[in-house]
């Protein structure tokens, strides 16, 4: 088994997995006004589609916009419609949002920045709310334009982000910071998610997500009863909603001589409206951080932080169902140095009760956001993220990262957490002591070699007992990203993304769809 782990670390790190969301690769194209198109094939909703795209940034000083139109055709010359919707007002913003890939002011550290469009990489303060969080996870599948913006007034440094404007910002962060008495820097923080809902797909914006929803093209119809294609309320078709044999009363045209159904109509019952429901989850923290060292090759600071996760989770020890209140967490001392190529990161991490998770917002968070669990029908029991932090108990630990340039080649990052403590095993119904381990990796290659343009990979396990047995959770995210050079300017791009939803509620991600792929094979060039 210990060979096994090694083997297999040694085959991510190397190689077998994901970079995030470098498909567009439509950034730092310079000052000048250019035009980069594309053509090939990419998987949406486990169909694959023919896809035709124009990306034109224009550059306008220290601003500059990217546009992302595309076209999806499948094999028998049907549009990807949801892309190109006008038939209403809300889906005519949507339409028009999802055509920006970025608009963009000055970099990332300036004093002023700001970017609207597709979030990579979004961490607030030294992470232990909001870290390497992005929106673009399931991208083509589902295409979020956020916000993130840097800015100084009075004194105050402000950071914040927002995730999607489609879904009139449903989660939303801000930052403030400001230098204090001996040197050291206090920042105070805020997130919130006004309803995880939102997570749950629903393609045409009827308000009932894709997986209870009978018709999740159509935003007229919703329910199919007896499962003959015509919606329920589809009053000039459905003449039989039931499927007892009988004409409904409701029928607009009844035909002469047929009997009215005497036993009344049985239904599906309305699924979940997500525009009319919602749940809620908030969070704050502060932080204080301190130069040690400044002016040389090596730079170290010293910092501190705090953070309250403000709702309610399940106690799943509580057959009853009472709610308890989400926890804490601690980092007395933290640790960041910089050398060189190099920066490392070490912390002291503490959960004094429990019911807490470092870094809740994270890379994966659009995923374990909100889950469906033992559908039937068009009913299903919703589990939010916030719901499963009761698993957590008292745990204290470590956490670690490296990031370092690999000579000229490569850029690699490595993260990793070790937590020991109370955690929930359901076989006995009670807290154990276990092990809460999280594992981060990514390498990315920073010149070409050969034929190979760009290259880059990524994995991600968290919150398991050992993240190298490479058992996967709805935590885990892996993939990779490979361009090659065809000559005359263009570059075929593969890229291949997988997550994890546990969509029977049985604990596990290895049942029959529970495993999401993505995978888009594309030729790009650019004039």
């Amino acid at each position: 088994m210990k060979f096994k782990s090694i083997l297999m670390f040694a085959l991510i790190l190397f190689g077998s997995i994901f970079g995030q969301s470098e498909s567009l690769d439509i950034e730092g194209t310079g000052s000048n006004t250019s035009v980069q198109g594309a053509f090939g094939a990419v998987t949406i909703d486990g169909k694959i589609w023919n896809q035709i795209a124009l990306r034109p940034v224009l550059p306008f000083g220290k601003l500059s916009v990217a546009f992302d139109m595309v076209l999806y055709i499948d094999q028998d010359g049907n549009i990807h419609d949801d892309d190109w919707d006008f038939s209403s007002g809300e889906k005519v913003k949507n339409t028009i949002i999802d055509k920006i890939y970025y608009i963009k002011y000055g970099s990332r550290w300036d004093k002023n920045y700001f970017k609207i469009g597709a979030l990579d990489n979004v961490t607030m303060g030294y992470g232990i709310l909001v870290n390497r969080y992005t929106n673009t996870l399931l991208y083509p599948q589902v295409r979020k334009v956020g916000m993130e913006f840097r800015t100084k007034a009075f004194g105050v440094n402000i950071h914040g982000f927002t995730n999607d404007f489609k879904e009139n910002m449903g989660l939303a962060g801000v930052r403030l910071s400001a230098p204090v008495d001996y040197g050291i820097t206090a920042g105070v923080s805020w997130v919130g998610d006004r309803n995880q809902y939102l997570g749950l797909r629903d393609r045409d914006g009827d308000g009932r997500p894709d997986l209870v929803d009978d018709f999740p093209s159509n935003d007229a119809w919703w329910i199919d009863t007896d499962g003959d294609g015509w919606a329920d309320n589809d009053t000039i078709n459905e003449f039989d909603v039931d499927g007892d044999g009988w004409t409904d009363s409701s029928f607009t045209y009844p035909l002469w001589g047929i009997v009215i159904d005497p036993d009344g109509v049985e239904t599906k019952p309305e699924p979940i409206n997500i525009k009319e429901e919602s749940e809620s989850f908030n969070a704050f923290s502060i932080d204080l951080g301190m130069p040690i060292m400044r002016g040389g090759p090596v730079t170290l600071d010293a910092y501190s932080q705090y953070a309250a996760l403000l709702g309610k989770t399940i106690d799943p020890i509580d057959t009853t169902g009472n709610l308890i209140s989400a926890g804490y967490g601690i980092i007395p001392f933290g640790l960041s140095a910089k050398f060189g190529p190099a920066k490392f990161n070490f912390e002291l991490r503490m959960v004094p009760k429990g019911n807490f998770e470092f870094g809740y917002f994270d890379r994966s968070y659009e995923v374990e956001r909100a889950t469906f669990q033992s559908i039937n029908g068009n009913q299903g029991t919703i589990v939010t993220k916030d719901q499963k932090l009761g698993t957590y108990g008292k745990q204290s630990g470590y956490y670690s990262s490296l990031s370092i340039g690999l000579g000229s080649l490569f850029d690699a990052t490595m993260a990793f957490q070790n937590l020991s403590g109370e955690q929930y095993d359901s076989d006995s119904n009670s807290f154990q002591e276990a092990s809460n381990q999280s594992f981060t990796t990514i390498l990315r290659l920073k010149k070409t070699i050969s034929k190979i343009e760009k290259a880059s990979w990524f994995y991600q396990q968290r919150n398991v007992p050992n993240p190298f047995d490479f058992e996967y959770s709805e935590s885990t995210i892996m993939g990779y990203n490979v361009g090659l050079k065809l000559g005359n300017g263009m570059v075929l791009t593969y890229v291949f993304r997988r997550t994890f939803q546990d969509m029977n509620g049985d604990g596990d991600v290895l049942d029959k769809g529970e495993m999401v792929n993505m995978t888009s094979v594309e030729t790009s060039f650019s004039f």
